[in-house]
């Protein structure tokens, strides 16, 4: 019993210092002072939910995740990112979904349409085809 209790708080210490990482850098996308820190911070975002338990994320965290979803620059990476969670953000599809038919006509080196597909397919969706001719 006892190692069970012990393994139990060292899992919620680690829930808590990931719980504090991910509110640190999701702040990170939303003010960061330039594209460029915006775009790094989603990435990280992606590097901090890959490989991990989904459910170690609360729905409080999911939630702010999608809102994310609104920063233009940081949508490939946020949508990888909810990707990573598989169905514990499945409330991210409806947005998702939207939002690649406005990233399929981007005419950028990169659009997010890459990572919302990715995201859709890891959320169980079968992502619909591009809606623009020569769309990734």
């Amino acid at each position: 019993m006892w190692l069970f209790s012990l393994s139990h708080a060292a899992h919620a210490k680690g829930d808590v210092t990931l719980k504090k990482q991910l509110t640190e850098t999701i702040e990170k996308v939303r003010s960061g002072e330039t594209s460029n820190i915006r775009d790094e911070a989603a990435q990280h975002l992606a590097q901090l939910t890959r490989g991990i338990d989904p459910n170690r994320v609360d729905d409080e965290t999911v939630g702010d995740l999608v809102s994310l979803l609104d920063v233009p620059e940081a949508r490939y990476w946020v949508a990888v990112c909810l990707g990573n969670l598989g169905p514990r953000a499945k409330i991210a599809v409806p947005k998702l979904q939207k939002i690649l038919m406005e990233e399929d006509c981007q005419r950028v080196s990169m659009s997010a349409a890459g990572g919302i597909r990715y995201a859709l397919k890891k959320l169980g969706i079968k992502p619909p085809p591009p809606a623009c001719p020569n769309s990734d």
